[in-house]
């Protein structure tokens, strides 16, 4: 089975394209420290946070929309932000409120969440978020585990956000070979942090 592949008018946000446009607001305040401290937490929790507006707001172009307003909202309010706290429990209630505005202006939607539904998923969210961050760490043991060409694969493809066909002129493989070779490599991670976890490896 072939891999989703977002909407092309839905361009991948990379962590560093997302942290420069996030930027682009007024710095909470003067000086280099905090500045790296915001580029250094948003850039760790971008993924999670972008799988958050998605969950919002399903579908690709608009959570992509809601992710960009939050991100300046995030950038321009970091002062608020209390250093060593959660951010990611911080950064997703400003999302919420953004996917929930945006709910509001979009009239071509007939169907949405309620607001009781929404409240909930950011709940349940955010109390996951602690799991998250152990599957995060699990998962980046497991990476260290892959072969260079199997990293290399997975940086084309989900750091870069190259298309699979793209990934498959730079390796010199086949399309069908790029499919089957990161639906194993998924399959491989996958098991690698369930066994991780399970064996009580991040203690």
């Amino acid at each position: 089975m072939n891999e989703p592949v977002p909407p092309k008018s839905a361009s991948p946000m990379s962590p560093s394209a997302a942290a420069a446009d996030a930027a682009r607001g007024r710095p909470p305040q003067a000086g280099g420290t905090r500045v790296e401290e915001f580029i250094d937490l948003y850039t760790r929790h971008e993924v999670r946070l972008r799988a958050f507006a998605l969950s919002l707001v399903p579908r690709w172009e608009d959570a992509a929309e809601v992710y960009q307003q939050s991100s300046l909202v995030l950038w321009r309010n970091f002062e608020s932000f209390e250093p060593g706290s959660n951010f990611f429990a911080w950064a997703s209630k400003i999302v919420y409120r953004k996917a929930k505005d945006f709910r509001k202006v979009d009239a071509r939607r007939k169907a949405h969440f309620s607001d009781e539904v929404l409240e909930t998923i950011a709940i349940r969210t955010v109390d996951l978020s602690g799991r998250l961050d152990e599957r995060q760490t699990a998962l980046d043991r497991c990476l260290t585990r892959l072969k260079p060409d199997q990293r290399r694969m997975l940086s084309l493809r989900y750091e870069e956000g190259a298309s699979v066909e793209s990934v498959a002129e730079a390796t010199g493989r086949t399309v069908d070979a790029v499919y089957k070779a990161l639906n194993r490599i998924r399959k491989s991670l996958w098991d690698c942090v369930n066994r991780t976890l399970g064996a009580g490896g991040l203690t």
